[in-house]
């Protein structure tokens, strides 16, 4: 088969295309996404995908974003036939065939397609054009060529083998398909009549266990009758052996009885004793707690006398303390109002002098505060100080150098009046003295009634005009800002405002000097504080001299006023110090005298609990006495303990005559009586109900006729089991001449390699080198490459010599087949694995396998195949 063209329109980003190929080989050349990948893939839906088709696959190719249906069409030659097959998918679908010869046909829809698929079966192996094929990111895998008839049959030729083995083969696995399927597992009606075998036989399983059980059912009836009849006689026996029971405990019972009657005696008698001893033993504790009683009132009336002794001792010494610790607390207190009105008197001497230099300086702080006031309220309306006076200075001299010399450069006018008509200049009468000044403005020069002369000044330069109005400008807007009229007053505001300066200055230092870093306020609030205590202390200062004077002596001064105060503070300390010390004497004094009276009154209380205690012992003890003597208390002890005795033998008769009749072991006959009638009961209950059980089941298996339906199932066992042994000698036999011919198709394969090694190891030597060879399997796969003596399995082989390899494989059996059974290898985007002196050589390989057959490559890479000589080169371009 031979492609001569493929056309593509809506086919994935394709509009429209067509490619046209050569009988060798033809190099596809164009960008990605122009469509190359589309041509193979193109073919392939023509050849497998029904127009009508809506597959993933046919989808795939449906242009994004368009609503139309991709459409391909391929024209080829295969065998004697010259045809052109077009299809359109999804929009419109459609399927055309065009047979141009040997003789012209037209079909379309699902007759076309058959049509086409019939051809190709007729003329192309169609295992042969798959394996043939290299798809985009499969260039590593190697094709199944196992498969392929057509290359079996070139091999066969090439080893000399006879063509009937395949027909013999094909009928032979035919009918082992009849048998077995691909697995080797049985099928159809062998498999069916093994598995009636097994149907058969399960069922033979099933009713032989109905059977079984059956059988159980009836030993299980007899078994359960049998246990019925042994338990009703058990039952009677048991009722007797509890009858028996139940009397035996009934005699016991009244043994228990007397023992118990007994050992209550017993009990009665050990309480009676055992109350005779406690009111003995009680009436011994009273006499001796009475003597005792009488003791230690006595021993505490001693202790008595004594401690009432030592407490009148400790009041004396107490009340002797105590006037010595008043009369020193009397001394301390007049020393300490001494030292008191010292201090005070010292006190009053330093506010009054404190006072006094107080005075001074608040009288000076407020002259100067009100000095400072008047200087500020004069200084602050000046505005006139040396910055301003010297700015007014200069700016006056620069108006009068911008007048000199506007005058300088103006007319000038002398009038000389000469008769005794005055002259007026301007309205002004001038003297004796001539008039000289210089034309600046219109001057007006009259002699009333006589003559008038009007002096205009000629046009002086500008910027002395401007000048003068810039510095009076300048002058009067000092004048303004420092609020004078005029550089004189000024002057004069200035000699104020520094004399002012001055005074305000005096004023600060003086005010700092009186205030000495404080505040006036705090300063009058201490003079206010000193003058309310001179006022308070004026009565005791003028006592104070009245008492000086009628003693004869001077009003003391500060110095002899501190020699006071620390002598008075000296007395009183060593006033307050003796003081302490009697008071410390009176307190441990005190403490002794309470120390006595707690003793004392302690004991005359214990003295007198004692002899209270003492009459209430005695009390009990006459009161027990007049009941009952102490020797009677003796006799009733001893008599209780002879009644407990004899008690107490009674009960160990009765205990004797209980135990010898063993209670224990007829309580638990008795218990056993009762659990074997209510066992056999239980058990006679469960008989009874099993019997209804298994009477049942064996009413419903007599219904079910299973002797009857396990004959059936034998002998429907044996007809399946011989038609499976006629079958399975079918199947064997089929299965060992399988077997056999497809040991001798191996024996062929391993001849019929050879051709197909020697053609790869043909080319490959072209590729590699002279020392290059593989081994093949029996499924025409590389196995091993070997190069330069060393052998490597193809797995572990790069990847470059992987896929050179594998086209090798193909280009070798492209040229192995009949050119009439043969079909293009379609190489798409392969070689990329490959250095460039590798492409070198298989651009020789390709070029050889291109003279017998058909190679069509896709390709973005156009420099990879440059080298093939035989080449067409087709171009795609983006539309």
């Amino acid at each position: 088969m031979r492609l001569v063209r493929v056309t593509l329109r809506n086919f994935r980003g394709v509009e429209e295309s067509t490619v046209r190929f050569g009988d060798g080989v033809t190099v596809v050349v164009g960008p990605n996404e122009v469509g190359k990948s589309s041509i193979a893939e193109a073919i392939r839906l023509l050849r497998t995908a029904k127009s009508s088709s809506r597959s993933q696959s046919v989808r795939d190719v449906k242009p994004t974003g368009r609503d139309v249906g991709p459409e391909a069409e391929v024209e080829l030659r295969t065998g004697p036939y010259d045809l052109v097959y077009r299809k359109r998918w999804l929009k419109s679908p459609m399927t055309e065939l065009e047979v141009r010869a040997p003789l012209r046909e037209q079909s379309s829809g699902d007759e076309a397609h058959q049509r086409f698929s019939a051809l190709l079966e007729e003329t192309v192996d169609v295992d042969l054009w798959e394996a043939l094929e290299v798809l985009q990111g499969a260039s590593l895998d190697q094709p199944a060529l196992a498969r392929i008839s057509s290359l079996h049959r070139a091999l066969d030729d090439s080893a000399g083998a006879t063509g009937d083995h395949d027909a013999l083969m094909s009928a032979v696995m035919t009918e082992y398909e009849k048998f077995f399927t691909a697995t080797g597992k049985p099928r159809g009606d062998y498999a069916q009549a093994a598995a009636e075998i097994l149907d058969r036989e399960a069922q033979l399983v099933a009713l032989q266990s109905r059977s079984a059980e059956m059988d159980r059912y009836v030993e299980d009836h007899t078994a359960n009758e049998q246990e019925h009849a042994r338990l009703s006689t058990l039952s009677i026996d048991a009722d007797a052996r509890l009858h028996r029971a139940e009397e035996a405990v009934r005699a016991v019972d009244a043994l228990r009885d007397g023992l118990r009657r007994a050992e209550e005696a017993v009990e009665v008698a050990e309480r009676a004793h055992g109350h005779a001893v406690r009111a003995r033993d009680e009436r011994r504790v009273l006499v001796t707690e009475e003597a005792d009683r009488s003791d230690a009132a006595q021993t505490l009336g001693a202790r008595l006398g004594e401690v009432t002794f030592a407490h009148r001792e400790s009041r004396g010494r107490e009340e002797e303390s105590r006037l010595q610790a008043t009369a020193a607390t009397t001394r301390a207190h007049e020393a300490r109002r001494a030292a008191d009105d010292a201090a005070a008197a010292l006190a009053r001497h330093r506010d009054r002098v404190e006072r006094d230099a107080l005075a001074q300086r608040v009288r000076r702080a407020q002259e100067a505060t009100r000095d400072r006031a008047q200087a500020r309220a004069e200084h602050d309306p000046l505005r006139v100080d040396d910055a301003s006076l010297a700015r007014l200075t200069d700016l006056a001299t620069d108006l009068q150098v911008a007048e000199g010399a506007r005058e300088a450069a103006a007319a000038a006018l002398v009038v000389r009046p000469l008769g005794g008509q005055p002259v007026l200049v301007d309205g002004s009468a001038i003297g004796a003295e001539p008039y000289e000044g210089a034309v600046l403005d219109e001057v007006l020069v009259a002699v009333e009634g006589v003559v008038e002369v009007l002096v205009r000044p000629g046009t002086p330069p500008a910027d002395l005009d401007r000048r003068v109005t810039q510095a009076r400008e300048a002058f009067e807007a000092a004048l303004r800002e420092a609020d004078v009229d005029s550089l004189a007053a000024a002057r004069s505001a200035h000699e104020r405002r520094r004399d002012v300066a001055a005074r305000l200055a005096a004023a600060d230092a003086s005010l700092r000097e009186a205030l000495d870093g404080a505040a006036l306020d705090d300063l009058e609030t201490r003079l206010a504080t000193l003058d309310s205590r001179n006022r308070h202390a004026t009565d005791e200062d003028a006592a104070e001299a009245s008492t000086s004077r009628e003693d004869g002596h001077a009003p003391l001064d500060r110095d002899a006023l501190e020699v006071a105060h620390d002598a008075a503070r000296r007395a009183a300390d060593d006033a307050d110090r003796e003081a302490t010390s009697s008071r410390a004497d009176h307190d441990h004094a005190r403490e002794a005298l309470a120390a006595a009276a707690e003793a004392s009154v302690r004991a005359r209380q214990e003295r007198e609990s004692a002899e209270h205690e003492h009459e209430r012992a005695a009390a009990r003890l006459a009161a027990a006495r007049s009941g009952s003597s102490d020797g009677s208390l003796e006799h009733d002890v001893v008599a209780a303990a002879e009644s407990r005795d004899a008690a107490a033998v009674t009960a160990t008769s009765a205990r004797a005559a209980f135990e010898g009749a063993s209670p224990e072991t007829l309580d638990m006959e008795l218990t056993n009586a009762r659990e074997l009638v209510e066992s056999v009961d239980r058990d006679l209950t469960r008989t009874d109900k099993r019997r209804v059980e298994l009477q049942t089941l064996l009413d419903d298996r007599a219904t079910e006729g299973i002797h009857d339906r396990r004959v059936d199932v034998e002998a429907a066992l044996e007809v399946a089991r011989a038609t499976w042994q006629r079958l399975d000698r079918a199947a064997q036999a089929v299965a060992l001449l399988k077997e056999t011919l497809v040991r001798r198709r191996d024996d062929a394969q391993r001849h019929y390699v050879a051709p197909f090694k020697h053609r790869i190891d043909r080319l490959g030597k072209v590729v590699f080198g002279a020392d290059f060879e593989v081994e093949v399997s029996t499924d025409l796969a590389i196995e091993t490459r070997t190069l330069g003596g060393r052998t490597v399995p193809f797995t572990s082989l790069s990847g470059g010599a992987k896929e050179q390899l594998a086209l090798l494989g193909r280009l070798a059996c492209a040229q192995l087949v009949d050119v009439d059974e043969g079909a293009p290898v379609i190489l798409d985007d392969t070689l990329g694995f490959s250095d460039p002196a590798r492409l070198e050589r298989l651009a020789v390989v390709l070029n050889d396998v291109g003279r017998t057959a058909q190679v069509v490559i896709l390709t973005c890479q156009p420099r990879r195949f440059e080298s093939v000589g035989g080449a067409r080169t087709e171009r795609l371009v983006a539309r």
